[in-house]
């Protein structure tokens, strides 16, 4: 029968609670990180950390935040990219500590919509739909594809339109004038005056009576 060697207690504890998390952790870091932290309690380590990384999330966070209360969906970009794009920043940021509860994370990302939305948002607070986001871009891209039929379909209808319009705008053949019927008409008014003055009278010889 194998007999286990009996580490004292003291010993025992050290291991469990200061140098397997120490392993646990280092184990986890870069090659530079294990090197610079080797000598380090897991205490000194987490401080030390938090000096080198604090100023980078000061900035990560800064950018991410600018990105998220600056973006705009413009022109015909689609809208469940542009709610995505959205959705990952607001993840980073809670990441980083920096949480938006949920009604605040709609309204930014409403709020960002081009005016094509602008019904959407309206019947969105309206109607005080509960949902979380990935639940509203669904929702968003539903309305998309809906304004896109319906554009759709108005551009049918014009162009319907437009060929009627082309079809009552032909022009009818225009008669041809026909000639007088039972012969040569008499000049009438001055000219027939002007041919009657040419005329030898009979009696005296003389032209125009």
């Amino acid at each position: 029968m194998r007999m286990r060697m009996m580490l004292p207690r003291f010993i025992r504890n050290t291991w469990k609670n200061v140098l397997l998390p120490n392993a646990s952790f280092l184990a986890s870091m870069s090659s530079e990180l294990q090197r610079k932290h080797q000598d380090m309690d897991l205490t000194a380590i987490i401080e030390h950390l938090k000096k080198m990384f604090g100023t980078q999330s000061r900035t990560s966070r800064y950018q991410l935040s600018k990105d998220l209360f600056g973006s705009k969906l413009t022109g015909n970009s689609p809208v469940g990219l542009y709610v995505n794009h959205m959705t990952d920043l607001i993840e980073e940021l809670e990441k980083l500590g920096c949480k938006l509860d949920k009604e605040l994370s709609q309204d930014l990302i409403l709020q960002s919509l081009s005016e094509s939305f602008s019904q959407f948002v309206i019947n969105f607070n309206m109607n005080k739909m509960d949902c979380d986001l990935h639940e509203m871009l669904n929702m968003l891209i539903d309305y998309e594809n809906q304004l896109a039929s319906e554009k759709k379909k108005g551009i049918v209808m014009l162009d319907g339109n437009s060929s009627k319009k082309k079809g009552k705008g032909k022009s009818k053949p225009k008669k041809r004038p026909t000639a007088p019927k039972g012969g040569v008409s008499k000049p009438k008014g001055k000219e027939g005056k002007a041919e009657q003055s040419d005329v030898v009278c009979f009696h005296c010889k003389k032209i125009g009576h």
